[in-house]
């Protein structure tokens, strides 16, 4: 019986959400602790097992559209046999929370693919893979997501350069909070290419300074200077908000976060839903922002040690 397994893990973007899409500079951060493992093995049907469906791999329902289309390119490549599996996905990420769910499960389908089939797999063909699925998930995409979810380190996005790795020894951490509201990328980044297409002068404005925050924002991590980056993240979310990407759950997580010592707190992803992300000086700090986004409603939380990315780390 043959059998394959794939792993990836989910992401966050730190600065630069909506604006890489025009090309301005972003870059994510992976979440190396919200592993996605996909196995699958040889039987007697064409079944896909995951907590989102359970069913017919052809009955795959439009919300997972991305994966069914992922599913029948990769079984057209390698499947030369036409044999029949089942899928299974174990994922601890929530979907539509700019976590990069679809682009982490994508890979780790993509792997168990190729594991399943004995075929060596390049880290540029995966990453067309996964870009071709998230297309159809999400609209346009960046590839921001493949990049982060297939890596163990930061990735960077620069206006007219290659995403590239980089590395920080900041020892601040991340919190992430989830605030139960699916967010709807594709919607918000096909509202902000009208709102760019109405009024392109403005709009073209808030992205270019965007992605102006995400190079500061490197830049503070890389100094290690957590007070600075605070002040970024609450600037940049305020261009957030200005494109409509707020809600009021949202909004009412950050103003708690804030209240309880964050040094800066924005939303991360698409927006109007899913995530955002607080800076804390130290632990105790993150856990008390945890605390308090638990208390204002945050469905789920994770904190992120900034400090697993510098380059001496032994985090592997």
């Amino acid at each position: 019986m043959l059998k394959g397994i794939g792993k990836s893990h989910g992401k966050t973007i730190i600065m630069g959400e909506h604006a890489v899409v025009y090309g301005y500079p972003a870059f994510a951060i992976p979440l190396l602790s919200t592993p996605v493992i996909v196995k699958i093995k040889q039987s007697q049907d064409s079944l896909l097992i995951s907590k989102y469906y359970a069913g017919r791999i052809e009955e795959i329902p439009e919300s997972l559209s991305g994966v069914k289309y992922l599913i029948n390119l990769l079984d057209k490549k390698l499947n030369l046999q036409h044999i029949l599996y089942t899928i299974s996905i174990d994922s601890g990420l929530p979907i539509e929370r700019g976590m990069g769910s679809s682009a982490a499960i994508a890979a780790a389908i993509t792997r168990a693919f190729f594991d399943l089939f004995k075929v060596e797999l390049d880290h540029q063909t995966l990453l067309d893979y996964v870009n071709k699925s998230e297309t159809v998930t999400h609209g346009k995409a960046s590839g921001l997501d493949a990049l982060t979810v297939s890596s163990e380190y930061p990735i960077k996005f620069g206006k007219n350069e290659a995403p590239k790795h980089f590395s920080f020894n900041s020892e601040g951490f991340i919190v992430i909070g989830d605030s139960g509201v699916k967010g709807r990328t594709k919607e918000t980044v096909a509202d902000v290419k009208k709102m760019y297409d109405e009024n392109p002068d403005m709009i073209g404005s808030y992205l270019k300074q965007l992605g102006d925050y995400a190079t500061q924002a490197s830049d503070y991590l890389i100094k290690g200077n957590l007070k600075q980056l605070g002040l970024v993240f609450s600037l940049a979310n305020e261009i957030l908000t200005k494109l409509n990407l707020a809600i009021p759950k949202t909004d009412k997580l950050i103003e708690a976060a804030n209240h309880a010592g964050s040094l800066g707190s924005k939303i991360t992803g698409g927006g109007r839903g899913g995530c955002i992300i607080c800076l804390a000086h130290n632990l105790k700090n993150a856990q008390m922002i945890q605390k308090a986004l638990i208390k204002n409603g945050a469905e789920q939380t994770w904190i992120q040690p900034l400090s697993i990315y510098a380059e001496d780390s032994d985090f592997d």
